[in-house]
Formats: C-alpha cells, structure tokens, sequence
C-alpha cells in the first residue's frame, strides 16, 4: 500500500470514528436542514403576496413594515445585508418551532447542547413536537428540569436564508421591527459559545433599533413610541425582578439545610420559594403591565430553566446599557459601531 494511501485509510478510519460517535448529531443536523429546506423552499416572496389581490390588506400592511424596516436596518443602523426576511412562510397556525430549555434540578446551571461551528447553545430546536418531548424527557429521565417553549421568531443566526414566518404578522409595528432588528442583528454579531452575549447584543440592538425606527417614521413624540418605551422598561423589570429571585433560589440550594434533604423535601421547599416569587409579582411596580396577567399567562410549570431563560436573554442587557451611557454617551449608533467591530462576524 503506498503512503497515500496509507493515509486516505487512515483519514477514513478517523472519518468513520467521527460519523458513529456523532451519529446522533448528525441526524439531528439532517433533520432539521430539511425542515429549513422546507420552511425557504415553500416561502412566497413578498411582492408576490403584495400583488396577490386575494391576499388580506392588512396583511398586506405589516410586509410593507417589514420591507420599511429591513431597509431602515440596513442603510441606517448599518445591520449586514442577506436574504433574510424577503419572504412569507405559512405556519397555517402551527407553531414556529419546538425549543427544548434545560437546567440542573438544584442549581441555577443551564445546560449546554454543543454543536459544530456555533459551539455551546443552552437550548435546541426541532421543527417536530414529538422530537422535542423525546429529547425532554431523556433529559428529565437524568434528573434535569426542562422546558419547551415556542419561539416568536425563527433564526438560523445567519447560516441559512430565513424566512418571515406567518406568526410574525401578528405583531404591531413597533414590535415586529424590533423583531426582524434582533434576528438580522444575529446575521450581523455573533460570538462562538457566548449565546447569553449574542442574545443580549440582539435584544438590545432590536429595542434601540425599533425606538430609532419609529422615531424616523412618526416623530420622537409619537403616543406609540411612549407606549413600546413604556413596554421596554416594563419588560427589563420584570426580568430584572426574576434574575433577583434566581439568585435567591440558588442561594437555598447552597444552603447546607437544603443539601441534607431527601429530594422530596427538597422539591417542596423549591416550590415553595418559586411559590413566593410569583406572589411577590404583586409589588413590582410597573408603568404598563398588569401583573394579574403576568401570573395567568406566563408562569406556569415554573422550574429553574424559567429563570435561566431570563439569564440567556437579559443578564446582560443593564450592562450593555450602562456601556452605552458611560463610553458613549448615549449615544447608540457609535455603541454598535463599537459592537460590530468588537463582536462582527
């Protein structure tokens, strides 16, 4: 056997070792390609809907927002230019997708999915909910909390062509632009196992983005600018009020009292504390939301990913402001000029 091909063998033996010890993600990886494959091959360009005179008007009205905003985003706040958002996918009322959340049962520890190229992601996406609920129960079965949720936006953080999705056109103006903000902000910064910062980063820049957006359409005096700031900070309290209590519940799982508990004990006194921290909703102050609401539709099966939710989404989001302020003097357009030369892909 001469040495090349002594050595093409020894490649294909290392390539065969890699295939059966990844078969699992790769199978994944396929999976999912071919629901994005999907999702592109059968989204309808925008104009085309635009021109489709059985096509609802008011529809019609939120894709010439998202058109508005995308060339806002690009020519104006300087977010990179892609494909992305040109066309209409149809969930026909199914959800986005499945996103699997998962936590360490007696610590604040998210757990972390590793994945070639975008490297270490606290969550994992399947476009099938029974794929979703297997990979949540594996994970439970080895004494993890877990949590499936279903996202308001789709993002391949610029790897593949994104569609807009169906559900997307359910939002008003000012938080549709700050969502495609947030996603085209991924196509734009992203950082390799720092999904907290890369979240953070997108949020930030969506919010501010969509403040800019507005401004430029309807004046800095708009009612509706009023109303979404309002929401914003209503918003960052709220996570603010649970990163706080995060903090407490993960001082009680170092407490030595705790660690001597059976796990039945354990997981009433966790239930117990979480108990407390939504009644506590009551004395948040906020300028808009009502927190009766908050309580009815958002915390339910409440578990320790909840709370590292919040930590991928807003730990960093004072910072980043804070940031803003003190070396940029509030000024926002040279903070992200900072981001995008320090975080850009």
């Amino acid at each position: 056997m001469s040495w090349k091909a002594k050595i093409f063998s020894v490649l294909g033996i290392l390539l065969m070792v890699v295939l059966l010890t990844n078969c699992k993600l790769i199978g994944y990886g396929i999976t999912q390609g071919l629901g994005q494959l999907r999702m592109v091959r059968n989204a309808v360009p925008i104009d085309t809907l635009l021109n489709d005179p059985y096509y609802s008007d008011s529809l019609k009205q939120k894709l010439l927002y998202i058109k508005e905003i995308r060339k806002f985003a690009i020519d104006s706040i300087h977010l990179k230019d892609s494909d992305n958002y040109n066309a209409v996918f149809d969930l026909k009322g199914q959800p986005t997708a499945y996103v699997v959340q998962a936590c360490e049962k007696y610590a604040m520890k998210k757990y972390l999915w590793k994945f070639p190229v975008v490297g270490k992601l606290p969550y994992k996406g399947f476009f099938d909910k029974a794929d979703a609920e297997k990979e949540a129960k594996q994970l439970q079965d080895n004494g993890y909390d877990t949590r499936i949720v279903n996202p308001g936006g789709w993002s391949t953080m610029g790897w593949f062509k994104d569609p807009i999705l169906s559900s997307m056109l359910r939002k008003d103006e000012a938080n549709l632009a700050e969502l495609i903000i947030h996603e085209l902000t991924h196509s734009t910064i992203f950082v390799k196992d720092n999904s907290e910062l890369n979240e953070n980063i997108a949020d930030y820049v969506g919010e501010n983005g969509a403040v800019l957006y507005l401004k430029s359409k309807y004046g800095a005096d708009s009612p509706l600018i009023t109303r979404y700031k309002n929401s914003i900070e209503d918003n960052l309290t709220l996570a603010n009020y649970f990163l706080h209590s995060a903090k407490g519940l993960d001082s009680l799982y170092n407490t030595d009292g705790f660690k001597n508990l059976p796990d039945s004990l354990k997981d009433i006194e966790k239930q117990r504390f979480i108990g407390y921290i939504i009644d506590g909703i009551d004395s948040v102050g906020f300028k808009a939301f009502d927190p009766t609401k908050i309580k009815k539709n958002t915390l339910r099966n409440v578990n320790n990913t909840f709370f590292t939710g919040y930590m991928t989404y807003y730990n960093k989001k004072d910072t980043l402001r804070d940031q803003c302020i003190n070396q940029f003097d509030g000024d926002f357009l040279r903070h992200l000029h900072y981001l995008k030369q320090e975080y850009g892909r």
